[in-house]
């Protein structure tokens, strides 16, 4: 049997972004989030060790070429992916993310350990038996 490549499962809003006064719904602005950049030194350790970084973001795939941009600009490592939930979903965060590791990221990764802020998809990830690193306060 094939062993499946280690990778690190990030977080975007929250954990390598921080959006200040931008409300959580307004994509058109993601362009102006800030780096986390304790987060962002550890991907970026992460990435230099060997490790795959795939994102997976509640973020709609609406931004995703503002947010490409963004990681390219601010992250500056090559990654394996960005998942994000379709335009139009409103299911919550976690069950949004749980169904994007299932579909993408479970068949083609062991996944070492994930960096996420929100206490709702810190407990789905630890539910699914994965090592969460929680990279802050997150009870919304």
């Amino acid at each position: 049997m094939t062993r499946r490549p280690s990778a690190v499962l990030v977080d975007v809003d929250g954990t390598v972004a921080l959006r200040g006064d931008r409300s959580p719904y307004d994509e058109s602005r993601v362009h102006l989030d800030t780096p986390n950049l304790p987060v962002i030194a550890a991907v970026r350790a992460l990435h230099a060790a060997g490790q795959r970084i795939v994102f997976c973001s509640g973020r709609t795939d609406g931004c995703r070429a503002a947010t490409e941009r963004w990681l390219g600009e601010h992250v500056a490592v090559a990654y394996e992916g960005l998942h994000m939930r379709r335009a139009g979903d409103r299911r919550k965060d976690w069950v949004v993310k749980s169904e994007l590791y299932r579909e993408h990221i479970e068949p083609r990764y062991d996944v070492l350990l994930v960096l996420d802020d929100r206490d709702q998809v810190v407990r789905a990830w630890r539910g699914l038996g994965l090592t969460v690193f929680q990279v802050a306060e997150g009870d919304f």
